[in-house]
């Protein structure tokens, strides 16, 4: 064996697992819309809005630079358990795919126009913009600052 094949060997498993990593947070558009209609069925939703989601969700999602943290953290969970599992007290036996098909569902709910018109399952649900929750604006559950009239006595 030579060291040359060792190497191109290594090399090839670390672009895999590179790939692994990288790929295991990036979705389709379809698998997106698709993830979020198996989660919510009892929904109706606005196909344009929905994939308008999906297209916005990838847009976030190549717009974040991998950083130190992010890959330490992504190569971490590859191999070791959550914290509440290693100690024995969570029962949660999701694979890491349903937690990210939960996440995206949430994500729809709140970046839609549910929450405004007080949860009801009866209307189709429109899409609204991609939700952030270090924008106030576009928080459904922030309320409005009263400031009282000093004048008004």
């Amino acid at each position: 064996m030579q060291r040359r094949s060792v190497l191109i060997a290594a090399l090839g498993f670390v672009a895999a697992a590179a790939v692994g990593i990288l790929g295991a947070e990036f979705a389709t558009e379809t698998e997106i819309v698709s993830a979020i209609r198996r989660r919510l069925p009892f929904l109706r939703f606005d196909d344009a809005g929905l994939h308008r989601f999906a297209k916005d969700y990838e847009g976030v999602m190549l717009q974040k630079r991998p950083s130190w943290y992010r890959w330490k953290y992504h190569f971490h969970s590859l191999f070791a358990k959550p914290p509440a599992a290693q100690w024995g007290i969570s029962n949660d036996t999701r694979s890491r795919r349903e937690h990210l098909e939960d996440d995206w569902a949430t994500l729809f709910l709140l970046s839609s126009d549910f929450f405004a018109n007080k949860s009801d399952e009866s209307r189709t649900i429109q899409y609204v913009q991609f939700y952030d929750p270090t924008v106030p604006c576009n928080n459904w559950f922030a309320r409005p600052v009263i400031v009282p009239d000093a004048h008004a006595s």
